[in-house]
């Protein structure tokens, strides 16, 4: 059954699967922000409560760790991105191996985007005086 089963096409589910995964990060990411722009608004107001400024250093130590962690993850990812499209150009021929090296544009766009989320949770909440 599974052996017609075109290759190609699980390359191209895989990657849908990424950018939904990237959607879906997406819009966690934007309702994050609204969070900390309420706190922002808060802050212009002097209404912050010690839970308001425990959540943020709480989260602004959180999110640092997270940052560090992801940097490390990418510098151990990008060799082996480099050693999948090495196997992907010797086990395919070039048009089925640029076929396949889309899981691993749209896999580094993820990991460069869970970065900068990092890196922009960090700014913001380091942008709140507490």
């Amino acid at each position: 059954m599974f052996g017609n089963f075109p290759l190609e096409l699980v390359s191209n589910i895989i990657s849908v699967i990424i950018i939904v995964i990237i959607i879906a990060r997406f819009i966690n990411y934007k309702k994050k922000v609204a969070v900390i722009d309420g706190l922002y608004h808060l802050e212009e107001q002097n209404k912050l409560t010690p839970e308001d400024k425990q959540f943020i250093s709480k989260n602004l130590a959180e999110y640092e760790v997270l940052h560090v962690k992801q940097i490390a993850f990418n510098k151990l990812m990008y060799p082996a991105f480099i050693l999948v499209a090495g196997i992907f150009f010797v086990f395919f021929d070039f048009a089925n191996a640029m076929i396949h090296i889309n899981i691993l544009v749209v896999a580094y766009i993820y990991l460069y985007i869970k970065k900068i989320h990092y890196k922009n949770y960090i700014d913001l909440l380091k942008g709140i005086k507490i």
